[in-house]
């Protein structure tokens, strides 16, 4: 069996997913192979330097090898026609955030089409009227962990994992909060992630400014790599994740296996693992949908900002989340293990 996983290989939602994919079949002693269009980019992973790319190797070729091919985007439909007609299970696993034409072509055309939320569930299959859906809930691949020590009343520690745009927010009201809450919480202390390529230098202006008028409370740490994020995560009492919308929730749950509590908005797919009063606090907000049917949350930034500064002044509510940090990751792994196995028909 050989499994060839099709991506965009850069610093977006596309890669994790396929990076955990990828680390689950390698772990199943499956052989696998990464290909994208474009000359990849140096997440700095195992596979970086593996990657086959279209000026390499064309697509027809490479599609030959493998019995199941598995894309994290919308492909041609000549692609899917060609996997078929060498015998391979075509499988689509796209983020919704992304959907773009011929998508309800290719999606009705493939073997199987993933979903991994609930929500994304109910769109492709509800709305859409897919017969070919399957609910395959995403596994960040780490160990949960949870922390024996309670939050430091006076430096509470807090991250706002802004690794790429893929989860959108309404920037300039949210930062408006954000330093607000600052400056004026000393025992309030933020390290803020970006990844250079995806933000205005505009936005590491405005925290390099607030750093200063908070004496070095805010600390800015650009292009985190891959490996090292988990250890942030796992450095800081509260996750800060004001996402309107997410494809399948890969940094809420990558906190959450690390430790830490997720503040965040009530907007799927948040709304399948975070649990209130257990492993993060779901703000209420009012919903919107795109085109293609897509939930957006239209936040009220005012009542997220209560929910954090209830946080910060009264950090044992964070220790009572993180009696129960882990609630439900085991039986999540399962599902994610059980689905893909199915899928690819490695059992």
């Amino acid at each position: 069996m050989s499994v060839g996983i099709y991506t965009h290989y850069a610093q977006c939602d596309q890669t994790y997913f396929a990076v955990r994919l990828a680390d689950f079949l390698r772990g199943q002693g499956i052989d696998f192979s990464i290909y994208t269009d474009n000359q990849p980019a140096k997440i700095k992973v195992a596979y970086d330097n593996v990657v086959v790319y279209k000026n390499k190797q064309r697509y027809s070729d490479w599609v030959k090898k493998h019995q199941a091919i598995v894309w994290t985007h919308v492909p041609k439909i000549e692609q899917i026609n060609i996997a078929k007609r060498h015998g391979a299970t075509t499988v689509l696993a796209p983020m919704w955030q992304e959907l773009t034409p011929p998508f309800k072509k290719a999606a009705r055309q493939a073997d199987h089409l993933i979903a991994m939320s609930t929500e994304c569930r109910e769109l492709f299959h509800g709305v859409y009227k897919f017969r070919n859906v399957t609910l395959v809930p995403f596994d960040a691949g780490l160990p949960p962990t949870k922390k024996d020590t309670s939050v430091n009343p006076r430096k509470v520690k807090l991250l706002l994992p802004w690794f790429d745009r893929n989860a959108r927010c309404s920037q300039n009201v949210f930062l408006d909060h954000l330093a607000y809450l600052l400056t004026y919480m000393p025992e309030a202390h933020l390290t803020v992630c970006i990844s250079s390529s995806k933000f205005s230098p505009a936005i590491a202006k405005f925290f390099q400014r607030l750093s200063k008028k908070t004496d070095g409370r805010v600390v800015l740490k650009r292009n985190v790599p891959v490996k090292e994020r988990a250890g942030l995560y796992a450095a800081h009492d509260l996750t800060v994740y004001p996402a309107e919308c997410d494809n399948y929730g890969v940094c809420s749950l990558t906190s959450i296996a690390c430790g830490t509590p997720v503040l965040t908005l009530a907007v799927s797919p948040q709304t399948d693992f975070i649990y209130p009063d257990a492993n993060g606090v779901l703000v209420k907000t009012k919903i919107d949908y795109d085109e293609n049917g897509v939930p957006h949350a239209r936040a009220d930034y005012e009542l997220f900002a209560d929910a954090l500064q209830t946080l910060i002044a009264e950090p044992r509510h964070i220790d009572l989340m993180n009696r129960k940090i882990n609630y439900n990751l085991n039986s999540r792994r399962k599902s994610f293990e059980l689905g893909w196995q199915a899928i690819l028909r490695l059992v």
